[in-house]
């Protein structure tokens, strides 16, 4: 009985701590004005190859392998 009446105590102060402690700060549009510009100007696709020559390939070029055949692949 007595672990009972801690575990509830211990429950009862949690609550009110939290119910004291918390604060809601929503915003309705406050955050969001500037998002549909910045998502005009987002885009996933990152160019991360062919921008110098490699030791194998020219400028705008880049090394590719397949079923043992290497050759030199335009950069997209």
């Amino acid at each position: 009985m007595r672990k009972l009446l801690i575990l509830f105590a211990a429950a009862f102060a949690l609550l009110l701590a939290g119910a004291l402690g918390f604060q809601a700060e929503a915003t309705v549009g406050g955050g969001t004005q500037g998002l549909p510009a910045a998502a005009k100007n987002y885009s996933p696709v990152d160019q991360v190859s062919c921008r110098t020559a490699g030791p194998l390939c020219p400028l705008g070029y880049t090394r590719v392998c397949r079923f043992w055949k290497c050759w030199c692949a335009r950069c997209k």
